[in-house]
């Protein structure tokens, strides 16, 4: 599966999760999601098993009170289309302390349109 390039999905993400109690962890975790990114590769790239993603999922759904990540990305794409419909500046910023390089480097990313 074609992964979403991190530097188009950022400010979004970034965006979506302003004013939110979620660690570095679940936010880098967070932009995997939107990325694309199964718990099995998402483990992979944070050097991490599984099941620390699987739990780390639950918390951020928790946290975020959504029901699953069908949830968790459709908020994320309502606000990303909300912001461009209302012509909001999307420049690339950093979502939070993340190690871009092991998102980067875990799969190939391509673009979706």
């Amino acid at each position: 599966m074609p992964h979403i390039d991190i530097e188009i999905l950022s400010p979004f993400s970034a965006r979506f999760m302003e004013g939110t109690n979620l660690t570095p962890a679940e936010r880098s975790e967070v932009l995997r999601m939107a990325q694309g990114f199964a718990c099995k590769d998402s483990a992979a790239a944070a050097g991490v098993s599984p099941e620390t993603i699987r739990a780390r999922r639950k918390r951020i759904y928790r946290k975020l009170d959504v029901s699953g990540s069908g949830e968790l990305i459709s908020s994320l794409l309502a606000l990303s289309l909300t912001m461009l419909a209302k012509g909001e500046r999307v420049e690339p910023r950093p979502v939070a302390p993340v190690q871009p390089q092991q998102v980067a480097n875990s799969s190939p990313t391509a673009v979706l349109r």
